[in-house]
């Protein structure tokens, strides 16, 4: 973007192209899944909007005017974002040891990523704040799409919340995708696009809806700071970085630090409540 594709056209691919896949695998497979749409039909709409279409639209949208430097670091926020409305929703108070833990990630993880220059201009401030409150926006998805995860396969959630998705994007982006030449893309970026539709569009969020059912939301956005770490690791064993002291020792700050918060996020603490009472 935007040499090749504008980000309407591309958040608009990707909504289209996961919402056709998990509507065919889901007729398929999970046609005796009933949707209760009475109960839930806002939930769905809420989940669609928040953590298909808008967020989408909003980080590529601020991705065109902002470095990738200042995305990555403010996709930071949205463990914070996440962790306090979970609190909320669960009427607990943060524990120290919780607060402290994902404040040293993040400075673990802003650290790791500085080395590669941030900065925040007035050039770049209006794609900042777009990047931003897609991981606001992101944050409520992850806290909302909770209540469906304990009635419905992630398969379901992700059929109706992309098909709700694909509902909002259309009218924004449908037309930037017809007007696009995908004569002039290279082979190469072709796969870059290939890889965004299949990976980021359909197997991460099939991941995270079954991760949050599983975990949790708080539990859930935490794992976003192993990203940084993640990036920094693979980045060693492509050859195209270099593993300093600092690095090692801020790889292993995150990494302890994301441990200590995920043993005292808000579901974790529950279980270990639930458990005592049974006892």
């Amino acid at each position: 973007m935007p040499q090749y594709l504008s980000a309407e056209s591309l958040v608009w691919m990707r909504v289209t192209f996961a919402a056709l896949i998990f509507q065919v695998i889901g007729l398929i497979y999970y046609s005796k899944n009933k949707v209760d749409w009475k109960t839930d039909w806002k939930t769905f709409a809420i989940c669609g909007f928040f953590g298909t279409s808008a967020n989408m639209y909003l980080f590529f949208k601020g991705l065109e005017i902002t470095h990738p430097i200042n995305a990555a670091v403010l996709m930071l926020l949205a463990p914070l974002f996440v962790a306090v409305f979970d609190h909320i929703r669960l009427n607990r108070t943060p524990t120290v040891v919780f607060s402290i833990a994902l404040f040293i990630a993040a400075i673990g993880c802003i650290q790791l990523i500085g080395e590669k220059g941030i900065s925040f201009q007035s050039e770049t401030i209006m794609g900042d704040i777009w990047v931003g409150v897609n991981a606001i926006f992101y944050a409520i998805y992850l806290v909302k799409v909770k209540s469906l995860t304990q009635k419905y396969p992630a398969f379901v959630i992700n059929r109706w919340t992309f098909s709700f998705g694909w509902l909002y994007i259309t009218p924004i982006g449908l037309l930037p995708f017809l007007e696009t030449d995908f004569n002039v893309i290279p082979s190469a970026i072709a796969l870059k696009i290939g890889y965004i539709l299949v990976v980021m569009s359909f197997l991460v969020y099939f991941m995270n809806a079954y991760a949050i059912q599983k975990s949790g939301p708080t539990l859930t956005g935490v794992y976003i700071y192993l990203q940084p770490l993640l990036a920094s690791i693979i980045a060693v064993f492509l050859g195209t970085d270099e593993l300093s002291l600092k690095k090692a020792i801020l790889i292993i700050l995150v990494l302890a630090s994301v441990f200590i918060a995920t043993k005292n996020s808000p579901s974790q603490l529950r279980v270990i409540a639930n458990s005592g009472e049974k006892n």
